[in-house]
């Protein structure tokens, strides 16, 4: 049995921060308390700093064996503990996860390269391929991805199917929710202006509000858990509060690219902030962080998805869709959602660790700060800013549209399953020591 002491920290307790000492022993937590522990293997001093259940983004582009180019395992493993993530799971990206194989090259290449935990979604799930859900579930994935829209796009005859078998397996939809009919029009509409602007007002708050009602109620139809992947508008916010006035019990997440760019912001970036769903209005990013804050968003995730500039600098309509997010995670949500007033820290541990944790199955296990957690934990810096550039991230890209922010709440020391990765802001750890994220038999989660 080997034995951690993390001490000197503080802890979030009934809205109140408490000093308190942790320990671990074989990765989990043993003791939470103010007495300091003797005869441990091991002491790290947490400078008086708070602690926090390590964040899980539920929604990474990682991995892809076909774009190894844009990010992998071990490039975003290493900016997502930068971020304060001690789990993230692993979306498709281009290359459908459909069956047994692809999975397990995943599962396999994770386990060599990654610094954190990792999970596997399937993906993208359609009328050609839901039959495939039942072995992809015994093989430990708890999320199915959908979309409404191009350019994976279901059949209508199809989202049944998937509902269907996704609820006979325990799992949980997770939906890309944009009217394909709506981005037909706003496409034809705006297609002629070749402009970053344009192309973000294409893909309309009303397309994405229109596929959120419908899959809403396909949800409460087929009894099927569905979580709403990358909230980006006020319109999109009302029709998740009517599908829950209506007793439909979907989780929702938003992204940091939706909490601080606008539309507007895309003309100085270009095509370097494309990305789908599209930037919307100042109005909506507001609207979006006051539904963070009171519940109506229940996760936040990077939905991370880098390309090199090659892929990026292209026309307008031709570039590749996504930005670096990984790194930025855990501080930007500290600096602009608690530091700026906009979430209570309660709030910030909810979206950042609780919730996803909840969402996918794993909690208690995860995502908690409690007597027989996994020691996924984060000393995180709140007196010292870090300032994020492409010089010094850890993603495969060479760009950011983060670029210059400065940014409060880092990891001072990161563990995942008691073992350290971060120490004094630096890297000590390696891969290997993080775990396969299997969904487990828990009871359905009420939020």
């Amino acid at each position: 049995m080997t034995s951690l002491l993390i001490r000197n920290v503080l802890i979030w307790v009934d809205g109140f921060f408490s000093e308190a000492n942790i320990l671990v022993e074989d990765g989990k937590i043993k003791a939470i308390s103010k007495k300091l522990f003797e005869d441990v293997d091991e002491i790290v001093d947490g400078y008086g700093l708070p602690v926090i259940p390590g964040g899980i983004d539920i929604h990474a582009h990682v991995y892809d064996p076909e774009y190894l180019d844009n990010e992998d395992w071990k490039s975003g493993s290493l900016a997502a503990a930068f971020g304060g993530l001690t789990s993230i799971y692993d979306m498709p990206l281009r290359v459908y996860v459909d069956n047994k194989n692809i999975l397990e090259e995943k599962v396999k290449a994770a386990q060599k390269d990654s610094y954190i935990n990792y999970g596997v979604h399937a993906g993208f799930m359609n009328e050609k391929n839901y039959d495939k859900i039942p072995e992809l579930a015994e093989k430990g994935v708890k999320g199915y991805k959908v979309f409404t829209c191009r350019p994976f796009k279901a059949s209508e005859e199809g989202l049944v199917k998937v509902f269907e078998m996704v609820r006979d397996v325990n799992g949980v939809v997770l939906a890309h929710s944009e009217d394909d009919g709506l981005i037909s029009y706003g496409e034809d509409e705006y297609r002629e202006f070749n402009d970053i602007v344009s192309y973000h007002k294409s893909r309309s708050p009303e397309a994405e509000a229109a596929a959120v009602l419908k899959l809403g109620y396909y949800a409460k139809e087929i009894q099927t858990p569905l979580h709403i992947c990358h909230l980006s508008s006020a319109e999109g916010v009302e029709a998740v509060k009517y599908l829950r006035s209506r007793g439909i019990g979907v989780t929702v997440e938003t992204c940091p690219h939706f909490l601080y760019f606008t539309r507007e912001d895309a003309k100085k970036y270009g095509t370097y902030l494309k990305l789908a769903p599209t930037l919307k209005t100042s109005y909506d990013r507001d609207m979006l962080w006051k539904a963070l804050a009171d519940g109506t968003i229940d996760a936040y995730t990077s939905d991370n998805a880098p390309a090199p500039r090659s892929l990026k600098e292209k026309d307008v309509w031709e570039a590749w869709g996504g930005i670096p997010n990984l790194e930025i995670m855990g501080p930007f949500l500290y600096t602009y959602g608690v530091r700026e007033g906009r979430i209570s820290f309660q709030r910030f541990i909810e979206v950042f660790s609780a919730n996803p944790a909840r969402i996918m199955g794993i909690y208690p296990f995860k995502g908690a700060l409690m007597v027989g957690a996994d020691a996924d934990l984060v000393v995180i810096d709140t007196r010292k800013s870090r300032k994020i550039t492409p010089y010094t991230h850890h993603h495969k890209v060479d760009w950011t549209p983060w670029d210059g922010m400065e940014l409060y709440g880092s990891p001072m020391h990161l563990f995942v399953n008691g073992y350290q990765v971060i120490r004094d802001g630096e890297v000590v750890g390696e891969p290997g020591h993080g775990v396969y994220l299997k969904k487990r038999p828990v009871k359905k989660v009420v939020f």
